[in-house]
């Protein structure tokens, strides 16, 4: 043999093993690849078992939320019915105090009933909850934000950006008609009588008291209830002492008024926070 065969007999040889080495790399890095895939997917069952097991956690805090806001409202109820025995031993110096109290705890018991009941429908709720504006670990208070001022006996809800843009100035007429049964004549208030508790002339009883007798009777007037002082005033002094005020277009929602209970006054405002966040308003009118 001559030189140029060995050489190209080394050559091949160099070539066959470079080949086996490549084979057997290519192999491994084929088995790498299997062995990621498999370990991706087990990453992948683990956070889906994990992502469950969270959803089932969340779902259930959900439904604790409303016994949490049972048990604080629990212990306010009891804070001021220890705080209203405490003031009725001195109740003549106290009255004032005592009656707040008093319409703070009826509030409370009411906000409870509704606690209770979120409970009860939260207990046929599915499991779907994805997004959360409060935190699981949030408190709930109630805080007084501020007295509102009444000079017409009413109060009305609004969005204030309506005010300059479809508030309408229009004169209200107070038709508050009584009708005599036995005569059928009828009688405006503020034209005929100024008050309930007054005389109308002929009679020796008062209006009130000729109502209680069924010998006066309401007559019914319906007014438009229009985004204005007469619309609010219609709303406030219908038979459910509350209205939806209309828009300049005929849409309701521009506002709600309602009537308080005795008149004119200043009234306190509450807020009740649920974690740092307003989730209810409401005025006493007593």
């Amino acid at each position: 043999m001559n030189i140029d065969t060995y050489l190209k007999w080394i050559q091949l040889i160099v070539n066959a093993f470079a080949l086996g080495a490549a084979g057997w790399i290519y192999k491994a890095y084929i088995q790498n690849l299997k062995s990621v895939l498999l370990s991706k997917d087990e990453q992948i069952k683990i956070v889906e078992r994990n992502m469950n097991f969270l959803k089932d956690k969340v779902a259930d805090l959900e439904k604790k939320t409303p016994e949490f806001m049972e048990e604080i409202l629990n212990e306010r109820i009891k804070i001021r019915e220890d705080e209203i025995l405490r003031l009725s031993s001195d109740k003549d110096k106290n009255v004032n105090e005592l009656k707040i109290k008093n319409q703070e705890r009826i509030i409370l018991k009411s906000e409870l009933e509704k606690a209770i009941d979120v409970k009860r429908q939260l207990s046929f709720v599915g499991e779907d909850f994805d997004d959360y504006f409060f935190s699981r670990q949030g408190n709930l208070e109630i805080e007084e934000m501020g007295m509102v001022a009444v000079d017409s006996g009413q109060l009305m809800i609004t969005d204030p950006c309506y005010v300059d843009s479809d508030w309408v100035n229009e004169k209200f007429e107070d038709l508050r008609l009584i009708k005599d049964k036995e005569t059928g004549n009828t009688y405006q208030f503020r034209r005929d009588f100024n008050s309930y508790e007054e005389k109308i002339e002929g009679f020796d009883k008062t209006v009130n008291q000729l109502m209680e007798e069924k010998r006066f009777e309401k007559v019914k007037t319906v007014g438009e209830m229009n985004y204005s002082y007469a619309g609010s005033s219609e709303a406030s002094l219908s038979d459910q002492g509350y209205g939806e005020l209309k828009f300049k277009t005929g849409a309701e929602g521009a506002g709600l008024a309602f009537r308080t209970a005795f008149g004119d006054g200043m009234y306190p405002v509450y807020g009740e926070k649920y974690d740092g966040k307003i989730i209810r308003v409401y005025v006493n009118v007593l």
